[in-house]
C-alpha cells in the first residue's frame, strides 16, 4: 500500500512515549482524520499526560503530542503541555496590531489570513488561531483548507466561500445534522484544529417556517 503520510504508523517510537507514560494502544483509538493528522506531523487532537521532571520533582501533566520526522529518518516526539495564554509582540516576521491581538485574545481566532515567514524563510498566507486545549498560538496555510461547495447538505454562495477563505465567520442556514434536522449555525477556519468551526447553533424550526411561508403566499394571492 502506498505510503500517504509523511510518517509510518510503524515508525512511530513506541518505546519512547511508554516510557513517559502513554501506552502504544492510544493510536487505536484515533479517528482515521486524526491519525492521519498525526502521522503528517500535526498536534494530537487530544491531550495525553506524561512524566516529567520539573525542579528534581516528578509531575504527570496533560500535554498535546506530535511526531517530527529529522534529516536522518528518525522519528521524534514533540510535547506541547499546557500554558499561560499570551500573544507575544511579533510572530513569524509578523508584528500584531493592537486590534490583531484583540481579536486574537477574545476570539482565539485572528479573524483573517496574514503573511507569516516560515522556518524555511519563504512567506505564506496562514490562518492564525489559539488551541483551546494548550493555549498555543497555531499558525496554518491557507492552502491546507479547502472550503467545499456545500457543509452539510447547505450550499454555500461564492460570497461564502470568499469569506471563509479568508478567514472570516459566515452564518449558514440549512445545514442537515445526523438526525436529519435542519440547523443554523456560524462557521469559520479554525488553525487550531485544520477544520472549520461551528458555533452558535440554532435549531430550524421546519414547521414554523412552512406556516410564514403559506402565510406569505395567502397575502401575495
Amino acid at each position: 500500500m502506498e505510503q500517504t503520510t509523511r510518517i509510518n504508523k510503524d515508525e512511530i517510537p513506541f518505546e519512547k512515549l511508554e516510557k513517559v507514560g502513554i501506552k502504544r494502544d492510544f493510536v487505536d483509538r484515533m479517528e482515521k482524520q486524526e491519525l492521519n493528522d498525526f502521522l503528517n506531523g500535526f498536534r494530537s487532537n487530544k491531550l495525553y499526560t506524561v512524566n516529567a521532571r520539573i525542579n528534581d520533582e516528578d509531575f504527570r501533566i496533560p500535554t498535546k503530542i506530535r511526531l517530527q520526522k529529522m534529516e536522518d529518518g528518525n522519528v521524534k516526539i514533540k510535547v506541547h503541555p499546557i500554558q499561560r495564554l499570551h500573544i507575544p509582540e511579533e510572530y513569524m516576521g509578523h508584528k500584531f496590531t493592537k486590534t490583531e491581538r484583540t481579536a486574537l485574545l477574545e476570539n482565539r481566532n485572528l479573524g483573517k489570513t496574514v503573511e507569516l515567514t516560515g522556518k524555511d524563510g519563504k512567506k505564506d498566507s496562514y490562518y492564525l488561531s489559539i488551541d483551546s486545549k494548550t493555549n498555543e498560538l497555531i499558525p496554518l496555510r491557507t492552502k491546507h483548507i479547502r472550503v467545499p461547495e456545500k457543509i452539510k447538505g447547505a450550499g454555500l454562495s461564492e460570497e461564502q466561500r470568499q469569506k471563509l477563505a479568508a478567514g472570516k465567520k459566515i452564518t449558514l442556514n440549512g445545514m442537515t445534522d445526523k438526525n436529519g434536522k435542519k440547523f443554523t449555525a456560524t462557521l469559520q477556519v479554525d488553525a487550531a484544529n485544520r477544520s472549520i468551526n461551528f458555533s452558535g447553533f440554532k435549531q430550524e424550526n421546519t414547521e414554523e417556517k412552512l406556516q410564514k411561508s403559506k402565510g406569505a403566499s395567502q397575502k401575495v394571492g
